[in-house]
């Protein structure tokens, strides 16, 4: 049996008469890709920033490795291991692929961002910078600059980023948010790359994507979870088929 790594149970956060996230309760297993689906509205926003410590929640409680983390600050997180890409990509498109990648090497790695442009050439970010670009397929990108990325080269470069801080959950908002189709191929098939080296929680409206990677599919409707199943049990579920995919269709 595959080992629990987030629990989120009866969390809930409400601003004003709105409630975004009402008594959710789902669990995450190490190493599988755990897709967070919904129509607009569903919450699914509100879950990201709960999880990452962005937001506070109002009540309920947020396991990680079998320690509560509901209180901890954001950066507290971060450093427990918990990583995340944004729906807008936050990259430094003046700088170079590389330079961003060192970036975020140092920012995992406890280096004085004051002297960064020397730490480039370090030995230390040096050797890592090779394989940080290689695993997201960027090392034959890595001195232009990030401005002159596509699209899905962009995302490509923030999940790289973000996995620079060696993450054991790997929290993807929306990737695929604009992406043509070959950008989607793209990404689906790094994203497939990871399996197993890393938990990936995938906030996402792309149907396909979801079915194609996804080993198990929360679906939310109005803040709550209406069923946690494989994609197979999800898409032959009937409230399913009535709140979010017949809709969709």
């Amino acid at each position: 049996m595959a080992e629990r790594l987030l629990e989120v149970v009866n969390l809930n956060k409400s601003y004003g008469a709105l409630q975004a996230t009402k008594d959710l309760s789902f669990s995450v297993q190490k190493g599988h890709i755990h897709a967070i689906i919904g129509p607009n509205g569903a919450g699914k926003t509100t879950l990201v920033n709960q999880l990452t410590g962005d937001i506070d929640s109002d009540s309920g409680r947020i396991v990680y490795k079998e320690h509560n983390i509901t209180q901890l600050k954001d950066y507290q997180r971060a450093r427990l291991g918990i990583a995340r890409s944004f729906q807008i990509t936050h990259i430094f498109e003046n700088l170079s692929v590389a330079e961003n990648m060192a970036l975020a090497l140092f920012a995992h790695s406890g280096h004085n961002f004051r002297f960064w442009q020397k730490s480039l050439h370090s030995s230390s970010i040096r050797d890592k910078l090779p394989e940080a670009l290689a695993r997201v397929d960027l090392a034959a990108r890595a001195e232009i600059p990030a401005g002159a990325l596509s699209h899905g080269e962009k995302r490509q470069l923030e999940v790289g980023m973000a996995l620079a801080a060696e993450p054991e959950l790997l929290i993807l908002d929306e990737p695929m948010a604009g992406m043509g189709p070959g950008g989607t191929v793209e990404l689906s098939k790094l994203i497939n790359a990871l399996k197993g080296s890393v938990t990936i929680l995938l906030v996402e409206h792309d149907m396909d994507v979801v079915f194609a990677l996804a080993d198990m599919i929360t679906v939310m409707v109005y803040g709550e979870a209406i069923i946690t199943a494989t994609p197979e049990q999800v898409r032959r579920d009937t409230k399913v088929q009535t709140a979010y995919l017949g809709e969709e269709a």
